[in-house]
């Protein structure tokens, strides 16, 4: 379940979320330095010591995007292949390619295997003691170097059976469309992250609860509809994501910045990923009705009182 006790509820109406994110969720540049020393010491041990020619590693996650928390990140550690240039090819050795990560992971002393999934081996690692990094790490190849987007989307859309393997070599996409963001945008994801992992479930066995991923897109939307301030008031933007939670069977989110129209036939509601436009991320989360109670009961807390 949640973990409770979230720092947000306890704020009152007068309360500067500002200095919050500052005091509470933003690291530091020594916090940095040395969560980066550790998933630098991983990719270093990838390329040199594991039998898998490595052309390339991308950090991706809250990480990569510099939207993490203090006191837990997820990355995503995407792998691109020297000896393998199709998805196709990476999709037919795919697990052979996870067993051999998770054999030669298994040996290093500086993480711990805790899982897979079709595309991933999944690893934790610490860099303090009150903060772990969540790792996907993922081998993919450079679908992206030799081609323009359109030819790339024109063969995913040829290959629905292939499109789920495309997503790890389009994480440069992923991150190019973040990093571009104001400062003060990157502060409301973190306080976002920060009432996810605080107020919403996290017990997988009761349904599927939106990623951090999914809301982070629901927040750029926002920032978007307010007309893409370079300054704003937290609180009042919090607010409005809280709100399209609510009434999020009204979302249709969509971005043509890599793709065009031709792709995007969703039925709504849909957040489509601006990276990949078969994916609507929110058909990860089967528990929206109960997302958007949490929500609707975060709008009482004192904080968002005169709202």
């Amino acid at each position: 379940m949640a973990t409770g006790g979230g720092l947000l509820r306890s704020l009152g109406p007068n309360e500067n979320l500002d200095i919050f994110d500052a005091n509470n969720l933003q690291m530091n540049d020594s916090y940095r330095a040395s969560c980066n020393a550790v998933i630098d010491r991983l990719v270093k041990f990838l390329q040199n010591n594991v039998p898998i020619k490595v052309k390339e590693v991308v950090k991706g996650g809250s990480l990569g995007k510099g939207t993490a928390i203090r006191d837990k990140s997820d990355i995503d550690l995407v792998l691109f292949l020297s000896d393998y240039h199709t998805v196709k090819s990476v999709k037919a050795d795919m697990t052979q390619l996870l067993s051999t990560l998770e054999n030669y992971l298994g040996r290093y002393g500086g993480c711990r295997v805790v899982g897979s999934t079709r595309f991933s081996i999944q690893v934790d690692v610490s860099c303090h003691a009150l903060h772990e990094h969540n790792v996907d790490i993922l081998p993919a190849c450079d679908i992206l170097g030799g081609h323009g987007t359109a030819a790339v989307y024109g063969e995913m859309a040829r290959s629905e059976d292939l499109r789920h393997y495309y997503s790890a070599s389009l994480v440069k996409l992923q991150l190019n469309f973040v990093k571009v963001l104001p400062t003060k945008v990157m502060s409301l994801i973190r306080l976002v992250k920060h009432w996810r992992k605080s107020e919403l479930p996290s017990d997988s066995g009761k349904g599927r609860w939106p990623t951090s991923y999914i809301l982070e897109l629901i927040v750029i939307k926002k920032w978007e509809d307010a007309g893409r301030p370079e300054r704003f008031d937290l609180k009042n933007l919090l607010h409005s994501f809280l709100q399209a939670l609510v009434n999020y069977r009204d979302l249709k989110v969509v971005w043509y910045k890599n793709y065009d129209r031709l792709y995007t036939h969703h039925s709504p509601p849909y957040v489509i990923d601006p990276a990949n436009p078969f994916n609507n991320v929110m058909d990860r989360c089967d528990v929206w009705d109960d997302v958007a109670r949490y929500a609707r009961d975060t709008l009482k807390w004192p904080l968002f009182r005169g709202i």
